[in-house]
């Protein structure tokens, strides 16, 4: 086996330190879990007749049903994180809107909860 090359030397002290993937990990795995339990809670919530708390969401709910919803949501998820994987290297402050939007989707299973406990 060759012993590591100029490029293979380049190309490790150029990538990301491990605290950074790390956190971007973090950032990944909190979106995509915060967006699952968001789903299952709505989920419980239109089951015990509750109503859909976002107004993006509701409409295709109540036209089109709740698999169509959740495809529609897991669609654009699936578009985002295809942007993230394209553009995260030439543009690393793209990492702070998924920041941004794991926390929203935080609030958004807090505020189905909380609807779940009334």
């Amino acid at each position: 086996m060759r012993p590591w090359s100029a490029s293979a030397a380049r190309a490790c002290s150029s990538s990301p330190s491990r605290d950074v993937q790390l956190s971007q990990a973090i950032i990944l795995g909190g979106l995509i879990g915060f967006q699952a339990l968001d789903s299952l809670t709505t989920h419980l919530g239109l089951a015990l007749e509750h109503e859909e708390l976002n107004h993006l969401m509701a409409p295709i709910m109540a036209t089109r049903g709740e698999l169509v919803a959740y495809a529609v949501k897991g669609t654009a998820l699936a578009v985002l994180l295809a942007i993230l994987m394209l553009i995260h290297r030439r543009k690393p402050r793209v990492w702070h809107a998924y920041l941004v939007a794991g926390w929203l989707s935080a609030v958004a299973v807090v505020a189905n909860v909380v609807q779940l406990m009334l």
